[in-house]
């Protein structure tokens, strides 16, 4: 194959609701002449998501707020925690970029931290061995690959350190427990497992913040029509996508089962692979955003080859932060590999598969098949 021509299997397909299935909630839409600036369908949505990430994790009273995105989530909440100008906040070094842009956007400094080797996540002790050495306002562990953060560690790192925690839970909307303290931010991008096509949430336990985030989001606007109270953007989420979002939420146990059921076909094809393929520490846990696997440090080759064969493969979160053209600052004069030597050896070792509900068991057979030849 040319590696011009199209991939005879994808690495990702969105599973979104068929239109029939969102027309009910449109015209309804239609009927109210109410097509965004918190519509009666984004009320509906924000709610049921509240019982829908109940239902889903279990924890304490909280706060759903819907954004454009999970980029605009995060920073809506970093502004909104009032940080001193040029507050530093800790992110990992294995994740998408947007987690970075976020702080810088909301005008704060991206300090980064190594991953864990097993779960590829910057967990609480990473943060912890960070705040021994230099000051941290806020930290922001990243959901990797859709795999939940270990929500208690990182209340417990709250309640003991006083620093607030904002995650990036992206891609773990329906797996991700909330907590008592921590501040999460879901993506509804078309290519996240729950996806209305584009759009975002801020879970928050404190009521407050979530009221700012919200005024945030609409230019700033507070009390009396028309006066602002901060300096806000449009990121609000539209009437169309809280729509799609209300279908998702009836959709999603077979959409979840339909996940299951290709990872365990994945599961049961690479056993007679045994540790020359790694997959994510607790994988038996959780139904992944993206099937990613540990190569020994193959992962350039084994793309190329699977390219060569008309399967679709991605190199998620990488290159890792600091190789970003538009990041490379935020290393200057740093000894990389003694610095992130977990996320040096991740770069060259981490790939992922096709991972979607239209795969079949053929499909899965070849990938493994061309995985093996090289393994």
């Amino acid at each position: 194959m040319k590696l011009s021509e199209p991939y005879k299997i994808q690495c990702l397909i969105p599973d979104l609701p068929e239109p029939q299935e969102i027309l009910p909630y449109l015209e309804e839409m239609h009927a109210a002449r109410w097509y965004s600036n918190f519509g009666p369908l984004n009320s509906r949505f924000e709610a049921a998501m509240k019982s829908f990430i109940c239902e889903g994790a279990g924890g304490p009273d909280f706060e759903v707020v819907t954004f454009t995105s999970a980029t605009t989530a995060l920073e809506a909440a970093l502004r909104s925690l009032e940080l001193r100008e040029g507050a530093r906040v800790l992110i990992p070094t294995l994740t998408f970029p947007a987690t970075a842009t976020a702080v810088i956007n909301a005008g704060f400094v991206p300090i980064l931290a190594d991953v864990d080797a097993d779960s590829w996540e910057m967990l609480p002790h990473h943060a912890r061995e960070t705040i021994a050495k230099q000051s941290v306002d806020v930290v922001m562990p990243v959901s990797a690959y859709g795999k939940p953060i270990p929500t208690a560690e990182w209340d417990h790192f709250v309640a003991d350190t006083g620093i607030p925690v904002i995650a990036d839970t992206a891609a773990a909307l329906g797996q991700q427990p909330v907590g008592k303290h921590i501040h999460l931010a879901f993506s509804l991008h078309a290519t996240k497992p729950f996806s209305v096509g584009e759009g975002g949430l801020l879970v928050t336990p404190d009521a407050a913040l979530a009221s700012r985030s919200k005024s945030w989001s609409n230019f700033g606007f507070s009390g009396p029509h028309g006066v602002i109270s901060q300096i806000g953007t449009n990121a609000k989420m539209g009437e169309y996508y809280a729509a799609t979002g209300l279908v998702q939420i009836e959709r999603w146990p077979q959409v979840k089962a339909r996940r299951q059921t290709v990872l365990d076909m994945y599961r049961d094809a690479l056993a007679p692979l045994g540790n020359r393929i790694k997959l994510q520490e607790s994988a038996n846990t959780f139904i992944p955003a993206t099937f990613v696997v540990h190569t020994g440090g193959q992962a350039p080759q084994i793309g190329k080859t699977m390219a060569e064969a008309g399967i679709h493969t991605r190199f998620w979160y990488l290159p890792p932060l600091y190789e970003h053209p538009a990041l490379e600052g935020l290393v200057s004069g740093i000894d990389l590999t003694k610095a992130f030597p977990v996320t040096e050896e991740l770069k060259n070792s981490l790939i992922g598969l096709p991972f979607h509900v239209f795969l079949s068991q053929q499909d899965v057979d070849d990938i493994v098949a061309t995985l093996t030849q090289i393994l």
